[in-house]
C-alpha cells in the first residue's frame, strides 16, 4: 500500500532497531503505545507481526526509512468492526504523515476488508492524535474516565463506512494535483487560515467558526485549499442556499470563494469550484452564485462566465433584491449579478 509520500509494507527483522529506538520516546509511551526494553524484545514482537495483513510498517517512499507503524485489529474482521492504532517516530511528526497513513488504512479497511466501522481509542491529553482523527472525519463517541494505565481519560472515536464514502472517498478522487490539495475544512484549521489570510481578527475567526458550525448541522460543505501544505483559500457550498438571487429555491449556492492573494493564478479557484460542483451535483442539477459588479471583481466575472455560469435573467440585485429600472443603488459589494450553471 502507498500514499503520496509513504509505503505501508510488511515487517522485516531489520526493523527491530528502529522500532526499539522509536519506543524510547517518552511522549509516545505516554500515548499508551506498547514499548520494548531491548532490540531483542522488538525482534520477538516483529516475528508475530510479519504475517498480519492489518499491521504495517510506515516507511518513506524515497528511501524506505522506518517512520512508524499502523494497525487494524482488536476484533474479528468478519464482525465488521476493527480498531486503528498508529505511531509516528518523533523526527517525522507534524508533516501530514499520520493523516496520509490513517486515510490509506481506512481505504484498506472499508474497501478491501469490507468493514462497517473503524474505531480509535486515544488518551485525552494526546491532542495531536485527536487532531488527526478529526481531520480524517472520525466522530467523537464518548469518554471513559481514568480508563488508561496512567489514570487519564480515554476518548473513543469512530468512523462508519458510509461516512468515509461521503466525506473522504468521494472527495479524495477530486482534490489533488502536483501542489494543491482540496479537503474538508475543520475547526483546527481556523488559526492557520487566518494567519495565511493575514486577518487574525476575532471577526474573521467567528465567521469561519460559524460556517463550520453550519457544516456540522449538514447545511453546507466547507472546502479548504492547501498549496504545498499551506492554507491558500476556501469556499463554502450551501446545499439549500439562503443568500443571493436564488435563495429559497432549494438550489446549492457558492458562498465566498476566496483565494489568498499570493496564491492566485495557480488554478486553486478552479479546483475549489471543481470540488464544490461535484458535491452540488449530488443534491441538484444546478448551482448558483452571486458576483459583485464593481471593477474589483472583473477577473472573477470572467472566470465564472468561462466556467459556464450565465445570468439568471432577472437583471442585477441590490442588497439581495432585484434592482428595478431607474432604482437608486451604489456600485459596492451589495450590487450583484446572480449566475447559474447547469450541472
Amino acid at each position: 500500500m502507498e500514499t503520496k509520500d509513504l509505503i505501508l509494507r510488511n515487517w522485516r527483522d531489520s526493523d527491530a532497531k528502529a522500532l526499539y529506538e522509536m519506543c524510547l520516546d517518552e511522549a509516545l509511551r505516554k500515548s499508551g503505545i506498547d514499548f520494548y526494553n531491548s532490540i531483542t524484545d522488538s525482534q520477538s514482537a516483529i516475528q508475530c507481526w510479519m504475517n498480519d495483513s492489518g499491521f504495517k510498517v510506515i516507511a518513506d517512499k524515497r528511501n524506505d526509512n522506518f517512520i512508524g507503524f499502523i494497525s487494524l485489529g482488536g476484533m474479528n474482521r468478519y464482525d465488521g468492526y476493527m480498531e486503528i492504532e498508529y505511531a509516528i517516530a518523533a523526527p517525522y511528526r507534524n508533516n501530514s504523515y499520520a493523516i496520509q497513513t490513517v486515510k490509506r488504512m481506512l481505504e484498506y479497511g472499508f474497501k478491501e476488508m469490507n468493514l462497517s466501522v473503524i474505531a480509535a481509542w486515544v488518551r485525552s491529553h494526546n491532542r495531536a492524535s485527536i487532531s488527526v482523527l478529526d481531520k480524517c472525519s472520525f466522530t467523537f463517541e464518548g469518554r471513559l474516565r481514568k480508563h488508561a494505565r496512567d489514570k487519564s481519560d480515554t476518548l473513543c472515536y469512530s468512523i462508519l463506512k458510509e461516512d468515509w464514502e461521503r466525506k473522504i472517498c468521494k472527495m479524495d478522487s477530486l482534490l489533488h494535483s502536483a501542489n494543491i490539495d482540496i479537503r474538508i475544512m475543520n475547526y483546527d484549521d481556523i488559526p492557520f487560515i487566518c494567519k495565511a489570510d493575514g486577518d487574525e481578527s476575532q471577526k474573521n475567526i467567528a465567521y469561519l467558526k460559524r460556517q463550520l458550525d453550519n457544516q456540522e448541522k449538514r447545511e453546507c460543505t466547507a472546502l479548504l485549499a492547501l498549496y504545498n501544505g499551506t492554507a491558500a483559500g476556501y469556499v463554502f457550498l450551501y446545499y439549500q442556499c439562503r443568500w443571493g438571487g436564488l435563495s429559497g429555491h432549494n438550489i446549492p449556492g457558492i458562498v465566498d470563494l476566496i483565494v489568498f492573494e499570493k496564491y492566485r493564478q495557480k488554478k486553486i479557484a478552479t479546483m475549489l469550484l471543481d470540488a464544490a460542483e461535484t458535491i452540488a451535483k449530488q443534491h441538484c442539477n444546478k448551482i448558483y452564485l452571486d458576483v459583485c459588479l464593481n471593477s474589483d471583481y472583473g477577473p472573477a466575472q470572467r472566470f465564472y462566465i468561462k466556467r459556464g455560469y450565465i445570468p439568471d435573467g432577472k437583471g442585477v440585485y441590490y442588497e439581495e433584491k432585484i434592482c428595478e429600472t431607474d432604482a437608486v443603488c451604489r456600485n459596492n459589494d451589495e450590487l450583484t449579478l446572480c449566475l447559474v450553471k447547469e450541472l
